[in-house]
């Protein structure tokens, strides 16, 4: 089973009973199970920042790919959390915004 979104090889995903559990650091993240006719995608870490995520797929590769989109835009919150800080991406800022003559103050504009 393949996702068009890739994690670092150091997130594993581990079948057990039927189940899919992705994990970093032996620390569960994301569990997709069977749910009748139907998965289940639901979030396992425990952190204070990150809100605790249930969500219903017809293929048990959609909630992959879901829970890969989950991890990656909550890597920096998610590597540190289970002792790998080494693996949340850098910060990265944009080029610096230009201000026009008219969205200056008139208090700050040169008379």
């Amino acid at each position: 089973m393949s996702t068009s979104v890739q994690l670092p090889p150091d997130y594993v995903w581990e079948e057990d009973n039927g189940e899919q559990i992705l994990s970093l650091n032996g620390y569960p993240l994301v569990r997709v199970a069977p749910v009748g006719s139907a998965w289940r995608v639901e979030t396992l870490l425990e952190v204070p920042d990150i809100t605790p995520q249930q969500v219903a797929v017809r293929r048990a590769e959609y909630g992959r790919g879901w829970a890969n989109r989950w991890v990656l835009q909550r890597q920096r919150l998610i590597a540190p959390a289970c002792g790998r800080p080494e693996l949340a991406p850098p910060v990265v800022h944009g080029p610096p915004r230009r201000i026009f003559a008219w969205q200056m103050p008139s208090w700050a504009r040169a008379s």
